[in-house]
């Protein structure tokens, strides 16, 4: 009886079951039982720590979360030359290196100067950011754990003020003023390159809590400064771009939003007109593609798109390299901006032009792509793979030196490291690891679709073939005077002409 009162019956009397109007007394009825199995602390941890990440992730709502690259990137080669910095730290995950040393002495200095500069206290400011540092917390993670509050709010200051008074001088073109604190040129670049890198990011929040209260005597604010600095990085001088509006978690998503740019197309007529649009394109032998969605350019008819989709992705390889669509009558042109979403095709009557935003690439360029590469894999990232998509497609284009030196002719890519085939293995080399995100398939269909007009390839291969310089054209028109000349003369000559 004492093991029948500790389990509870969760079944039904099995057995023989006795009629309710008979007397018959059958055997004693069976029971399922159950017994209570109490949760042992080791799984009471487990539930705990399952309510404590939803609370967290809920209750992460002020500033957004700084991680780590990934860890299927971490085994590549030389991970520490792209994603690690060489000269100094920012934030707490590459604090305390011995090679980063020197520059951290400098800190202090620079520190000083642009409280100087922007007329503020440093008491003022170190309150501010303590009282936030929590938020900042929860910005890294496991990262801090090492640091109490007070260590963590100086870091942030002081690597805040060094971050600030570098863009501020740099900005206005002032190097002279880091000169002054032992700040060499060659310096200057290595810490312009170790300010983009993943793991080397503060908090955009951080910096506003220290320049919010900034007051320079002249110049611009340094928001504006900020703005100027990031975007003027990776892109050819001249081209402007349209400024976001929301507030970005740190330089280096600042950077890519630079890039990718948001543009618009002006236009008059209705979206419901497009069909229109498309009609007046085909009377006149013309088409167009672009990726920018509703930002420009007429889209491909569903049907058409669902129908060939897969074929001109099987095909897209077949004739990716830049050479050989110019053999087959597409040509480069540089786009309006210099957004890397800026990509689209027109197809013409015997030729078609592909618009490709103009890029520098110098020795900064594929930390800068890696690092933004592995902020989109990341969980916390952008989920658009703008950047991703950019550089696939990118490397679908370019092989060998000859693609590079193409684009150089067309001043769509500004080689500042004097190898085009040092170019071209850059993009190869950025796409090992990657997942390729087809981001612009609109424009490959467009692509696929003019060359698989055979009449329109086999005139633009006449052309490229038989028509590379001006002297060939010369010499076809002299030909074709000559004869005509001939036959002019032989008319004549005959009798009673």
């Amino acid at each position: 009886m004492e093991k029948q009162q500790k389990g509870r019956n969760v079944g039904e009397k099995e057995g023989a079951q006795p009629s309710r109007n008979s007397g018959e007394t059958g055997p004693e009825p069976k029971e399922h039982r159950i017994d209570i199995i109490e949760i042992s602390p080791k799984v009471e941890n487990w539930i705990g720590s399952v309510e404590k990440a939803e609370e967290r992730t809920q209750s992460q709502t002020q500033w957004p979360r700084i991680p780590k690259v990934p860890h299927i990137l971490r085994g590549i080669q030389d991970f520490e030359k792209f994603y690690e910095p060489r000269v100094i730290s920012f934030g707490p995950h590459h604090h305390g290196k011995s090679h980063l040393h020197p520059v951290e002495m400098i800190k202090p200095l620079c520190a000083k100067k642009f409280l100087a500069d922007s007329n503020q206290d440093i008491r003022a400011l170190y309150t501010n950011i303590e009282s936030n540092i929590e938020a900042v917390r929860k910005c890294y993670d496991c990262s801090t754990n090492e640091y109490d509050d007070e260590a963590l709010a100086w870091m942030m200051l002081l690597d805040g003020c060094f971050l600030l008074y570098f863009i501020h001088c740099v900005a206005r073109r002032n190097q002279s003023k880091l000169h002054g604190l032992n700040v060499k040129d060659h310096l200057i670049t290595f810490v312009h390159q170790d300010l983009f890198l993943l793991e080397n990011q503060l908090p955009f929040g951080v910096l506003k809590l220290i320049f919010e209260g900034a007051k320079f005597n002249d110049g611009p604010s340094m928001e504006e400064k900020i703005k100027k600095f990031v975007t003027d990085t990776g892109r050819p001088t001249g081209i402007q771009l349209q400024e976001e509006n929301e507030e970005p978690s740190h330089l280096l998503d600042l950077l890519r939003s630079a890039l990718l740019g948001r543009y618009r197309r002006s236009s008059k007529k209705k979206v419901g007109s497009q069909t229109e649009q498309e009609r007046e394109a085909e009377k006149k032998g013309e088409s167009s593609l672009s990726s920018g969605g509703e930002d420009g350019g007429s889209q491909p008819k569903p049907k058409q798109q669902d129908e060939k989709k897969g074929k001109q992705q099987d095909n897209w390889q077949s004739f990716r390299r830049i050479r050989e669509l110019k053999a087959a009558g597409i040509y480069l042109k540089p786009s309006r901006t210099s957004s890397l979403r800026d990509i689209s095709f027109k197809s013409y009557f015997f030729c078609g032009h592909l618009k490709l935003p103009p890029i520098t690439i110098d020795d900064s360029t594929k930390p800068m792509f890696l690092n933004m590469v592995a902020y989109e894999m990341c969980p916390e990232g952008p989920d658009d793979y703008g950047v991703t998509s950019y550089i696939c497609f990118l490397d679908n284009l370019i092989d060998h030196a000859d693609d590079v030196k193409e684009l150089r002719s067309k001043h769509i890519l500004y080689n500042c490291l004097g190898n085009d085939e040092e170019v071209a293995q850059i993009f190869n080399e950025i796409t090992n690891d990657l997942v390729v995100v087809d981001a612009y398939g609109d424009v490959k269909a467009g692509i696929q679709t003019h060359y698989d007009k055979r009449w329109k390839t086999w005139i633009a291969e006449v052309i490229h073939d038989n028509f590379r310089s001006p002297w060939t054209i010369t010499a076809l028109i002299a030909a074709v005077s000559i004869l005509f000349l001939t036959g002019v003369q032989t008319y004549y000559t005959l009798p009673g002409n």
